[in-house]
């Protein structure tokens, strides 16, 4: 059967004072009849992007709606669409994307803004809801250096707490932000990340002696 595209992007970007319509750039990549699409945060804050994706003879991956927080100058994968053999295909997808503000995310939306109260005050530390734990395991959906870096420390008896780079935890945010002030400026990240004792590791090229040095 012959395969159709048909594309429709409904970008829904809202403009306020802080947010021009450009902040949250979409893009495509094909890779035979696979399409990727990214999310690259071109602002001046970090956001909050929902992706919801709607096709017809598609396998979409790694869901339908795809929500992940996004730094300031960072891009990301937000899903990847691969047409099912034998059937005609189509796909669409909206955008919707909010400040990020760790916890509190503040809409885009002018009207929306007018109807949120204003969140309590709170005397807890910026800090208070990051993980305590000593090692931390920042990884990606269908990683095979997070699945290793994961077994290799269960399989040393190494206590860790993983974050995924898609959920909307304040880890992520955090993660970005650290890495930032180390040194990091690129646009993409080999992952997984990893903090030990305070410390952020990324680009970690050998792995297994990595992990082993983990374990006191």
């Amino acid at each position: 059967m012959k395969s159709i595209s048909s594309f429709i992007l409904l970008l829904f970007l809202l403009a306020t004072g802080f947010a021009q319509k450009n902040d949250i750039e979409v893009f495509e990549k094909k890779e035979g009849d696979k399409v990727m699409v990214f999310a690259r945060n071109v602002g001046k804050v970090d956001y909050s992007v929902t992706l919801t994706f709607t096709s017809k003879g598609m396998d979409v991956k790694p869901s339908s709606k795809v929500e992940a927080v996004i730094p300031v100058g960072f891009m990301k994968e937000m899903g990847n669409l691969t047409p099912i053999p034998g059937e005609s295909w189509e796909y669409s997808y909206k955008v919707n994307f909010v400040q990020y503000m760790g916890n509190a995310s503040v809409p885009t939306d002018p009207n929306s803004l007018q109807k949120t109260s204003s969140p309590p005050t709170s005397t807890a530390p910026a800090n208070a809801d990051l993980s305590k734990a000593n090692v931390v395991l920042y990884s990606k959906p269908g990683c095979s250096r997070c699945a290793y870096t994961k077994k290799q420390l269960a399989s040393l008896g190494i206590q860790f707490e993983e974050f995924s780079t898609t959920s909307n935890s304040p880890e992520i945010s955090n993660m970005w932000a650290e890495i930032r002030k180390a040194g990091f400026t690129g646009g993409s990240i080999t992952m997984p990340v990893v903090r030990a004792d305070g410390k952020y590791y990324y680009n970690i090229e050998d792995l297994p002696s990595f992990v082993a040095g983990l374990k006191k």
